[in-house]
């Protein structure tokens, strides 16, 4: 099976994630929706899960993955736009969740050859730091991620 690095000349869409310090790199079969923020139906109080939401007939958690990064809720969170994210770890559990975003999301086609690694300071959350374009950019690492919300739910 061949892969982005073995095919530098694949493009493959991507979306960033606006967050308020950076943003996260993902494919794009990794959002399920962009929506407006809603009204929450429990809040929870948590360095990053701020509660659930109904969205399509489901309860879901709502993070900040600045929150989840840093261990406190940034101040000033905006509640403007939000990512439906599916879960891949434990979909029995949790098949989707929401991420609040700073900003509107941007699709990007990408090829390998686009990515630069960044040296940064290791992070469990963070696969790793790119360089796409002109943006320094998070690439999460998915199952860690999941492991912080089921273990908060």
């Amino acid at each position: 099976m061949s892969t982005v690095a073995e095919t530098p000349s694949t493009v493959l869409a991507n979306i960033i994630l606006p967050l308020s310090k950076s943003g996260l790199l993902l494919p794009n079969s990794a959002v399920a929706e962009v929506i407006l923020a809603g009204q929450l139906s429990s809040a929870v109080s948590s360095p990053f899960l701020l509660g659930y939401m109904t969205w399509r007939e489901q309860e879901i958690p709502l993070i900040s993955f600045e929150g989840l990064l840093s261990g406190s809720l940034p101040k000033d969170l905006p509640l403007r736009q939000m990512a439906i994210l599916h879960g891949i770890t434990n979909r029995q559990k949790m098949p989707f969740f929401g991420l609040v975003l700073s900003g509107v999301p941007r699709m990007l086609r990408l090829r390998a050859s686009d990515i630069t690694p960044l040296d940064v300071e290791a992070n469990s959350l963070i696969h790793s730091h790119v360089r796409a374009g002109d943006m320094a950019l998070m690439i999460p690492d998915w199952d860690a991620l999941e492991q912080e919300i089921l273990a908060a739910l």
